[in-house]
């Protein structure tokens, strides 16, 4: 007979099995959708033409959230792939469903279903098909990690050369643990890596960037002089934690600090910070051990944040930076800004961060991509007021208005 479980024990238990409940309940709730489905009856089976249109009912469901992630273009052109690998597993979507209607009449059965849908899961297998990447225009993902193993006085990295303001292959450091393992496990999720080595020989660093602490906007710079759009920047240390239980073997231990900064914009888009440890004879190994241990666990928390925002993005409204030179009135900002909330269908807020002399800086929330908005500009001929687009990134325009010379 097993011992009664003691007080503080079935406490532990009941808060485990309530935020279990929790976690479950948030993720049921990501995505509520409304589908149909429906099926023949043949040979008078209705239950049969019930489970078919049921299914049916939840393949849609599952498109129907698939559509909030990427767009319905990406969809019709990856129908197959998406029909192969996401619609066919609703089970693995669909957290629970509750049916509204079912009826049968003129030879079909028909469903109508509610089902909580978990973006989260789509997202991920998504983001494996390339598709959610696809959608954000393939952005380019450049790696600046600063590491020190254990046996290094010092962190080193690829972009601090000896000697400022050099070209940055002289004095070059070997890419460090952390990075490489980075790389691996990106390109297996089929991220677009920056090679910094294909450019070294026409890119310069500037001494002020040639040290181990950078701020976001310094990495900006830098992420532009590689033209990447996204830049996985950090510090990784390992040092040596000594032996284990009077034995021959090291223990090492490894901090890893990473964040995740949009080029476009300078803003931090995700973060991770972890620790791991490893053991063995040689103490070197050891730390290397601790470093790709640690970058592995970072990593999978990393994507999974880049991944969910990304997700947001094409999924909702994110913020497209817009620029807007030679304004030679006031009213001319008002009217773009018109123009915007008027030719933009679900253009959220428009948020004004700046107007000086003839140039004025616009925040755009819209589920618009910067060059669908920047294609709305330049097909406007109306009132006389047209749009020059001078530079399009992924999430910010540049444009300069103009208007015609009157005759005299």
């Amino acid at each position: 007979m097993m011992p009664a479980p003691k007080p503080l024990l079935l406490f532990l238990i009941v808060i485990v099995l309530l935020a279990a409940g929790s976690l479950s309940a948030t993720e049921s709730l990501e995505g509520t959708v409304t589908a149909e489905g429906m099926a023949g009856i043949i040979n008078n089976d209705k239950p049969k033409a019930r489970d078919q249109a049921m299914n049916h009912a939840l393949r849609n469901a599952v498109e129907q959230a698939v559509g909030t992630i990427i767009s319905s273009e990406t969809m019709v052109a990856n129908y197959e792939v998406l029909s192969d690998n996401i619609y066919s597993r609703t089970h693995g979507y669909v957290q629970n469903y509750q049916v509204l209607n079912e009826k049968a009449e003129e030879g079909l059965y028909h469903v109508t279903i509610r089902a909580s849908v978990t973006t989260s899961g789509l997202k991920n297998d998504l983001a494996a098909l390339g598709l959610l990447m696809a959608r954000k225009n393939m952005p380019r993902v450049m790696i600046v990690v600063a590491e020190q193993n254990v046996g290094s006085e010092r962190y080193t990295s690829w972009w601090s050369p000896m000697g400022a303001g050099t070209d940055v292959h002289a004095g070059l450091a070997d890419l460090g643990i952390t990075e490489n393992s980075l790389m691996k496990f990106l390109t297996e999720k089929g991220f677009h890596l920056v090679d910094h080595g294909m450019k070294t020989g026409q890119v310069k660093i500037a001494g002020a960037y040639q040290i181990d602490n950078l701020s976001n906007n310094t990495i900006r710079d830098i992420g532009r002089l590689y033209e990447a759009e996204i830049v996985i920047y950090g510090k990784a240390l390992a040092k040596l934690g000594g032996a284990v239980l009077e034995t021959s073997m090291k223990s090492a231990q490894a901090d890893l600090a990473l964040r995740v900064v949009n080029t476009d914009t300078g803003q931090v888009i995700a973060s991770v910070s972890d620790h791991g440890a490893a053991i063995h004879p040689n103490e070197v190994t050891a730390g290397t051990e601790a470093l790709r241990k640690t970058t592995a666990t970072a990593a999978e928390d990393l994507v999974r944040q880049i991944m969910n925002r990304w997700g947001a993005d094409v999924g909702g409204k994110g913020l497209v930076n817009v620029r807007l030179s030679n304004i030679t009135a006031y009213q001319d900002l008002e009217l773009v800004k018109d123009l915007l909330q008027n030719r933009i269908r679900g253009i959220g807020g428009i948020y004004q961060r700046s107007f000086a002399g003839a140039t004025a800086v616009l925040d755009v929330e819209s589920p618009a991509t910067a060059k669908e908005i920047a294609d709305q500009l330049a097909g406007h001929k109306d009132g006389g007021l047209t749009f020059q687009i001078l530079n399009i990134s992924q999430n910010s325009i540049e444009v300069k208005l103009n208007r015609p010379v009157k005759k005299k």
